[in-house]
């Protein structure tokens, strides 16, 4: 066996196919080159010997230029199989790193041919191993050496963002001109268009750039680079966007467009055009009375409307399991809360949840014989995907009508060092998913926390900044009471009713049970505490009593909330009758005892 059978033997012993080459060529002159399976003894002696990525099932990046196998030796994973040529001095070089396909790319090179010019991602292709060839700029004839130390690693997600993060440095390397200004426009870049890089992300790229293109700059170190990315973090000094770096580099504005879209969001027009609207041709109020427009959808009649929908509550105040029962009653067309239901489709995104956890509460929850919701337990993150894939899913489905995702917050980015305040950053954060249950007329709900701090306002103590509660159609907040104590659940939205609503927890059925509207319970258990205060009051000869006389009965200190509640109570019964006035200045006598 020939030295390049032993290399084409080698290769398919590990799981791959070979192509056999033409000496010092990358071809053989078959035309079905990438559907033929060789064998070892169609290589002859002094042959070159390709792998056929497509039949192998594996992607090869193939670093074609200076810059390109600088930063793919630099940032590639080392532990996975690689290709090495061999200059005629000895010099080596590695150029192809080999990973197991996962089917996530399904062309070779994903960013084009411009891309290509320095890094290429094969998934189908002829890629020489073994042999030798000729370098295509200098004419030098190199070797092809397989470095077998490793196993093929499986692709994956990083290495794509890797793959495309080699092909950025290698375009933008040859034009950068100073790691003071170069830098600092480079990096307002990174702030402004790749969300998810972290500071550290953003220096260590800089200082990687860098220390190849200009290592004798002065500014090269990572102190200046730590200043610049402050310095860009400020929202009142970061100005510069993919113009500025265009201009500055001397390269087509496009251009720059087209490669900042490798590693981050597309840039779009740094200043918005100034438009003009004409206000004498707006809505015509007229022509709207008489205009047909659908009623607003409901998935739980006058509580639940279409729209972005925020349920919050306290920690294990059974949030998950009340959206769970919601989700199987609309999915049936069934009553819950006293009140009917929209029948139609629902996801549950019970994303804290297992399917352990899911079984034991549907059985609990006795929902076991009815026809289930769609339901999962992962989901991309907000402005990653998410948004697509419910649109998906509406598209999918027959009749969509509600979608709970349990938690927001995983699926909600952290915000990181990025411009604007909390509330700028959540109301973003929702803007789409909020536009996307109005276009699709569904009901979202995003289920979230309550913070333990006292609040005047209810919906205050909601998690988060208000742009969330801004940013919503409508609001529930839920508090469980404590060793069975009244449960209050409230709402209040664009187009709904406010709510108040007074429940009871069911340790039996693990559901609320609904008591009523929680105004009258509260007043009809405050004229009890009162009435009872005054009867004690009375068996102890003082049958004329001040409200602070019942709240210091009732054990609460004259200035509480509560005393406040109890004098508001006795004068809202003295005009209902139930009390009088006392012969003295400010008390009050129950009726029956005035008799």
């Amino acid at each position: 066996m020939n030295n390049s059978q032993q290399a084409a033997q080698e290769i398919m012993n590990s799981g791959m196919f070979i192509i056999p080459l033409l000496p010092n060529k990358k071809m053989n002159g078959d035309t079905d080159i990438l559907t033929k399976k060789y064998s070892v003894d169609e290589v002859l002696p002094n042959y070159n010997v390709g792998i056929n990525t497509g039949l192998s099932n594996v992607y090869v990046v193939d670093l074609d230029s200076e810059f390109g196998i600088y930063f793919g030796n630099l940032w590639l994973p080392q532990d996975t199989r690689k290709h090495i040529r061999v200059y005629p001095n000895g010099r080596e070089e590695v150029v192809h790193y080999l990973f197991k396909s996962d089917g996530s790319v399904d062309k070779n090179n994903p960013l084009g041919k411009s891309a290509s010019e320095h890094v290429e991602l094969f998934i189908n292709h002829n890629v020489v191993a073994y042999g030798t060839t000729i370098h295509k700029h200098t004419n030098e004839s190199m070797k092809r050496l397989i470095d077998s130390k490793h196993a093929v690693k499986p692709f994956n997600e990083s290495i794509l963002t890797t793959y495309r993060k080699i092909c950025f440095a290698s375009e933008i390397a040859p034009y950068l001109k100073s790691a003071n200004t170069g830098a600092i426009a480079l990096d307002s870049c990174l702030w402004r268009y790749c969300k998810d890089w972290s500071d550290d992300d953003r220096e260590n790229f800089l200082f990687d750039i860098f220390s190849y293109v200009l290592p004798d700059d002065r500014d090269t170190n990572r102190a200046k680079f730590r200043r610049i990315i402050k310095m860009n973090n400020d929202t009142t000094k970061n100005n510069a966007g993919y113009v500025y770096l265009a201009d500055y580099i001397g390269v087509d504005r496009a251009t720059v467009k087209d490669w900042l879209a490798w590693i981050g969001e597309r840039p779009r027009e740094d200043k918005a055009k100034k438009t003009y609207r004409d206000f004498t041709n707006g809505v015509d109020m007229r022509a709207l009375r008489t205009k047909d427009i659908p009623p607003l959808k409901f998935a739980i009649d006058a509580i639940l409307p279409e729209g972005l929908v925020l349920f919050c509550g306290r920690a294990k105040s059974m949030k998950s399991w009340t959206m769970l029962l919601i989700c199987y009653h609309v999915q049936n067309g069934l009553t819950i809360l006293g009140r009917e239901t929209t029948q139609g489709d629902c996801l549950y995104l019970g994303l804290e949840d297992s399917e352990r956890r899911l079984k034991d509460r549907e059985k609990k929850l006795a929902i076991d014989t009815l026809n289930p919701p769609y339901v999962d337990v992962d989901a991309p993150y907000l402005g990653m995907g998410l948004e697509d894939s419910l649109q998906k899913w509406i598209d999918a489905v027959e009749n969509p009508r509600l979608i709970v995702i349990d938690t927001l917050a995983r699926v909600k980015q952290a915000m990181g060092k990025r411009s604007g305040t909390a509330y700028d950053h959540d109301n973003e954060t929702l803007r789409n998913i909020q536009k996307l249950a109005i276009k699709n007329g569904v009901t979202i709900v995003l289920v979230s926390h309550l913070n333990k701090a006292p609040q005047d306002y209810a919906f205050d103590k909601i998690t988060g900044s208000t742009g969330l509660q801004g940013m919503c159609d409508a609001m529930w907040l839920c508090e469980r009471g404590e060793h069975g104590a009244q449960s209050t659940f409230i709402g209040r939205g664009r187009d709904i009713m406010d709510f108040e609503y007074s429940l009871n927890w069911n340790d039996e059925t693990w559901r609320y049970d609904w008591v009523g509207n929680l105004q009258e319970v509260n007043l009809n258990d405050n004229r009890n505490e009162v009435l009872n205060a005054m009867k004690e009051l009375a068996r102890s000869e003082v049958h004329e009593a001040r409200p602070r006389d019942v709240a210091k009965h009732c054990g609460y200190t004259a200035q509480s909330k509560d005393a406040q509640r109890i004098s508001k109570t006795m004068l809202r019964m003295k005009g209902n009758f139930e009390l009088v006035k006392g012969e003295k200045f400010g008390t009050y006598k129950i009726v029956s005892l005035n008799l």
